[in-house]
């Protein structure tokens, strides 16, 4: 295996923060700790921007314009991810997270995966593009909403993502920006 690129380390070490942030946020048998919590929902946020508006762009325009192979399977699997944010967080919702964190981060950071092939494809532009993913500001976050059709949107968001995941990354490339 090659050693990983300076895209796929930076992005990495974020997903590794994250997990980190998760687990201090479910310590413990009593309720989650909101603290690491609300960072990590700050920070996954950021890390799916930065994804968004940043890489899978830049990966777009480097590959002649065609969106990566993994692009539509990601972004379904990061509005699966946005929508679990939405409401107060339990024990259940960070079960989701991870379900769904479990498969879509072998697809960033495996053998081809989008962090391995934009750092193949940007190459030429690598420091450029870690300045902006470094760069990238942190989200606004919006207080949780427990309203109506919260829970409803979010089921047929994780069954969207679990739909994507029963195909092959190869299979969900498509026509959509970025």
């Amino acid at each position: 295996m090659p050693t990983p690129g300076p895209i796929h380390v930076l992005l990495a070490e974020d997903h590794v923060r994250l997990e980190s942030l998760l687990g201090r946020a479910t310590a413990g048998s009593g309720e989650l700790g909101a603290a690491p919590f609300e960072e990590f929902r700050s920070g996954i946020l950021r890390h799916i921007a930065m994804e968004e508006k940043v890489l899978l762009p830049a990966a777009r325009r480097a590959n002649g314009g065609t969106p990566l192979p993994m692009a539509r399977r990601l972004r379904v699997d990061h509005g699966a991810i946005a929508m679990l944010l939405v409401p107060t967080p339990s024990r259940e919702i960070v079960g989701e997270l991870r379900s769904i964190l479990a498969g879509h981060n072998v697809i960033e950071e495996g053998p081809d995966g989008l962090y391995e092939l934009s750092d193949r494809l940007l190459a030429g532009e690598v420091e450029a593009v870690l300045d902006r993913l470094r760069r990238y500001p942190p989200v606004k976050l919006a207080p949780h909403f427990d309203g109506p059709g919260v829970c409803r949107t979010a089921e047929d968001a994780l069954r969207l993502s679990r739909l994507q995941g029963s195909r092959s990354p190869s299979d969900s490339g498509d026509g959509s920006s970025g």
